[in-house]
């Protein structure tokens, strides 16, 4: 299976998603942070997550990816599109996964990325691992979502899944970015996620509706 996302998946998704015509909503964030090269923490929904993987690929970001066999196989995926993959989730792993973000970052790493209701769900609603990495690496929180006007939906996934169909418009928008200080405590942190959660199901919607995607 390895062997086969190295040799034949990746390729033939590199073809598939580069007949896509990508349009950025509030590309000047993603104009911005590409030029500067400054470090960055960006997430989104796991439903966002096999397309977001190959558009910023280009930026080897690091990527935290479960422990578990399914996210070994995307794990696999994602390093053969040339990403950073490390191992880890809010359920286990996760811990020792963001000190390695953070000395990713400190070290010159241009971007540090998850989902953030993953690896289980609930779908669209956000855990806290990847604002404490904004928070302690001082790099600002950038999230990002997308839809297209023509999609594969696994349907039968908790988090429906969506794969863009070849030739599709793909609208991906960029957050504005949110710096979360140094010293702020639990109580504030969580309202940084509630705005986060917020904010990404918004995009979420706007991108839907841009897209004519029903779900």
């Amino acid at each position: 299976m390895i062997r086969a996302i190295r040799k034949i998946v990746v390729p033939l998704l590199r073809l598939w998603f580069g007949t896509c015509r990508v349009e950025l909503i509030n590309g000047r964030v993603y104009d911005e942070y590409a030029d500067l090269h400054t470090p960055v923490v960006v997430a989104t929904w796991h439903r966002a997550a096999i397309f977001a993987l190959y558009f910023f690929a280009g930026f080897h970001p690091m990527v935290m990816i479960s422990q578990s066999k399914d996210g070994e196989l995307l794990a696999q995926f994602a390093a053969t599109l040339g990403i950073v993959p490390v191992r880890g989730s809010s359920g286990r792993g996760g811990k020792g996964a963001l000190v390695r973000m953070r000395q990713h970052l400190a070290q010159g790493g241009r971007a540090c990325a998850t989902v953030l209701d993953g690896p289980r769900g609930p779908a669209y609603v956000a855990k806290k691992g990847m604002l404490l990495l904004a928070q302690l690496s001082g790099a600002p929180f950038i999230p990002v979502i997308w839809s297209a006007s023509r999609t594969l939906t696994v349907r039968n996934s908790w988090d429906r899944t969506l794969i863009p169909l070849p030739w599709s418009r793909v609208c991906l928008a960029v957050g504005d970015p949110i710096q979360i200080p140094a010293s702020c405590g639990s109580g504030e942190l969580e309202r940084y996620r509630e705005l986060v959660e917020r904010n990404l199901n918004d995009m979420m919607a706007a991108v839907d509706r841009r897209c004519g995607y029903g779900g």
